[in-house]
C-alpha cells in the first residue's frame, strides 16, 4: 500500500512564511514553536476569531442566523455567545447582498506533486475569491499583500483575482469587550485590498511549500499532515 502524501492547510504554510519573515502578525509573535503548533495542534478559537466567525455567519446565512437580544443579537460560537449590535449585523447583511450568488465556505485542493496543499475560500463570487477579515486595529496592507494565502488560494481554485475584504471594530480591547463588541463603530475598509495571479505565481508557491516540508521532515511533523487533521 502506497503511503498517503501530506496534506497541508494554507494555514500552517502561511504561518512559516511569518515564521521566516520575522513575524508579520497583529497578534503574537510568531516563533518556531508556534509553526510547530499550527502543524502539530489543533487550533482553538479566540475572541478575534469568534467574533470573525459570527460576522461571517451573518454573511452566508443572512437573517435568519442569530438570536435576538436587547441591543443586538447573539450567535453561538463554538460555546462562545458573541454578541453584535444592530448596525454591525445590518453591515454584514449589507455585504451580503453584495454577494448573493456566491459560494461559501468552499474547500478545495492542489497535488503539487510532494504533498496536496488544501485551503477553504470564505466566498467564491464568480471568477474572484472574497475573504472577509475582521479586525481590531488599523490594517497593514503588506499583511496580506506578502502572505501566501491568496497565492495558493488562486492556484487551488483556478481563480486570477482575490479580494481581502476588511472590516475593522474599532476601539476593541480584548479583556474589556470579549465575545461582546456592541457599541463599538464598524467601519468598511476601502477598497478592498486586491491581489492577482501573476506567471510565476505557481513556482512561488512550489518552492515555499518544499520549504515548508523540509522543516517539517528535519523536525519529524509529516506525521501530522493527514487528512483526519483537516476540518
Amino acid at each position: 500500500m502506497s503511503q498517503q502524501k501530506p496534506l497541508i492547510r494554507t494555514t500552517a504554510i502561511e504561518a512559516f512564511r511569518r515564521y521566516l519573515a520575522n513575524g508579520d502578525n497583529d497578534y503574537y509573535e510568531i516563533t518556531e514553536q508556534s509553526v510547530i503548533d499550527s502543524v502539530t495542534g489543533e487550533f482553538k478559537g479566540n475572541e478575534y476569531t469568534k467574533v470573525g466567525t459570527a460576522f461571517h455567519g451573518v454573511v452566508q446565512y443572512g437573517e435568519q442566523f442569530g438570536l435576538p437580544i436587547e441591543n443586538g443579537y447573539q450567535f453561538n460560537i463554538e460555546g462562545s455567545e458573541v454578541r453584535l449590535d444592530n448596525e454591525q449585523r445590518k453591515t454584514a447583511l449589507h455585504y451580503r447582498v453584495e454577494h448573493l450568488g456566491a459560494y461559501h465556505e468552499f474547500r478545495g485542493y492542489k497535488d503539487y506533486g510532494r504533498a496536496i496543499v488544501t485551503g477553504c475560500a470564505d466566498m467564491i463570487d464568480g471568477v474572484e475569491i472574497r475573504d472577509i477579515k475582521t479586525k481590531y486595529s488599523a490594517p497593514r496592507d503588506s499583511e496580506y499583500i506578502n502572505s501566501c494565502q491568496w497565492r495558493y488560494y488562486l492556484d487551488i481554485f483556478g481563480a486570477d483575482v482575490f479580494h481581502f475584504d476588511l472590516f475593522i471594530f474599532h476601539g476593541y480591547k480584548k479583556e474589556k469587550h470579549g465575545y461582546d463588541v456592541r457599541g463599538l463603530k464598524l467601519t468598511r475598509h476601502t477598497p478592498p485590498i486586491t491581489c492577482y495571479r501573476y506567471p510565476e505565481m505557481e513556482n512561488d508557491n512550489i518552492a515555499l511549500l518544499n520549504q515548508f516540508l523540509d522543516f517539517c521532515e528535519a523536525r519529524e511533523l509529516t506525521k501530522y499532515l493527514t487528512k483526519d487533521r483537516i476540518k
